[in-house]
């Protein structure tokens, strides 16, 4: 009798034990669903950062600019622009006399000067020595008298670019103007003219005149058999 209470005890507890593992069962993996959803929530919420406030809407926000906004920016533009715009024509020029070219006005000037120093007409009638000067401004500062009057134009004629210069000569005796040109097409230091005029009676002293050839080479077509028919014409028909 014993024995049946006994093992009917023992039968009793295995099936409350039962009983509570099963029952337990729901609650653990109740426990395991939530805990994965937790820490899914909390790996999209690391991903999901916070908007920064410079985003893409922010960004398109932050570009409208009002009307008088446009008109600031649109005078800054333009004011760099024109500086950059006078720049480079300051560049162009400085360039331009610094760097020397057959056609510079101060080439021109340095190798007119060289023949008329040569010429003794010149020297006779203004003496020696002779100094040569640009535009003379009043004054007698040399670094005011440095600029050389000068044209650039194009000879309707033959179409060659060429560059007039006039500048002053003057030696112990009087003042002269020098008119000088020369043209692209000619060779280096040949010019179409050199003249020098007396400030005091108009006198015109004729340092070098090509005019004369450079109309017969134009007249004959530029050909070699041209250039000698036409001399040999001026020439009265002698060899």
């Amino acid at each position: 009798m014993a024995r049946q209470v006994a093992s009917r005890s023992l039968a009793l507890g295995r099936q409350s034990l039962l009983g509570t593992s099963w029952s337990l069962r729901p609650v653990a993996v109740t426990s395991c669903q939530q805990l994965s959803s937790m820490y899914v929530r909390s790996l999209s919420s690391k991903k999901e950062e916070p908007q920064d406030p410079l985003s893409e809407e922010g960004k398109q926000q932050a570009i409208v600019l009002t009307p008088g906004q446009k008109v600031v920016a649109g005078t800054r533009l333009t004011m760099w622009t024109g500086i950059f715009a006078f720049a480079s024509v300051c560049a162009f020029y400085i360039g331009k006399e610094l760097i020397p070219t057959k056609m510079s006005p101060n080439t021109i000037f340095d190798n007119a000067f060289g023949l008329i120093k040569q010429n003794s007409e010149v020297t006779r009638r203004f003496g020696a020595p002779i100094k040569a000067y640009g535009r003379d401004h009043g004054g007698h500062r040399e670094g005011r008298r440095n600029f050389i009057e000068h044209t650039e134009y194009t000879n309707e004629e033959d179409g060659s670019k060429r560059v007039r210069v006039r500048f002053n000569l003057e030696g112990q005796q009087g003042k002269a103007f020098v008119f000088a040109e020369v043209s692209k097409s000619m060779p280096s230091g040949e010019f179409v003219y050199v003249l020098v005029q007396d400030k005091n009676n108009g006198r015109v002293i004729t340092v070098v005149d090509n005019r004369s050839s450079l109309l017969a080479q134009r007249m004959a077509g530029g050909s070699k058999e041209g250039m000698e028919a036409f001399a040999n014409l001026l020439g009265g028909g002698k060899n």
